[in-house]
């Protein structure tokens, strides 16, 4: 069997995740596997709802996300892998090169914010929700990384990373 590269990107929301994968995915041409953007189409085919049923179908696109990794040699695996997410991603992502992303805490609060200004989706929580907002800088200065294994790369994302090192630090990891 081939050696897994998969690069697993974790951290609170607002943190820079989903940025950061994307230009790692395109860089390495490695499909991405964004926790979000499976969530979004389960709601628009699905419908939305409560912040029940966002937890429900989060869950879902949870589970369709380690499904596809298991499928594919090379993945970004990208998304926010809280409560029962997070036991499960510590057995599916086992021996990924893990990306930490974090910020300052009131910078994360403000990201969610302009997100939901922007026309975020509306099955997430977050707009559901919008008191969940203030919620966001507790949770960065909280968590932790998931600990995947092979190693663990933290940015900060506060200004803008020297994404061009972050790609070399991740080759370099591939690699060794």
């Amino acid at each position: 069997m081939a050696q897994r590269d998969t690069i697993v990107l974790s951290g609170a929301p607002g943190t820079g995740k989903t940025t950061v994968a994307t230009r790692l995915s395109l860089d390495l041409r490695f499909p991405l596997l964004s926790l979000d953007a499976i969530k979004e189409a389960l709601g628009d085919v699905l419908g939305t709802g409560d912040e029940d049923w966002s937890d429900q179908v989060g869950d879902a696109a949870a589970e369709i996300v380690f499904r596809l990794n298991r499928s594919y040699v090379d993945a970004v695996v990208e998304g926010w892998w809280r409560r029962e997410r997070r036991e499960r991603a510590l057995t599916e992502l086992q021996g990924c090169v893990e990306i930490f992303c974090t910020c300052d805490p009131e910078l994360a609060e403000a990201r969610m914010r302009a997100r939901h200004g922007a026309g975020r989706h509306p099955i997430h929580r977050d707009v559901i929700n919008p008191a969940v907002h203030t919620k966001v800088a507790d949770l960065v200065r909280t968590v932790q990384p998931l600990g995947v294994g092979r190693s663990l790369i933290e940015i900060d994302t506060t200004e803008d990373p020297d994404l061009d090192a972050v790609i070399v630090r991740v080759r370099e990891s591939l690699l060794g």
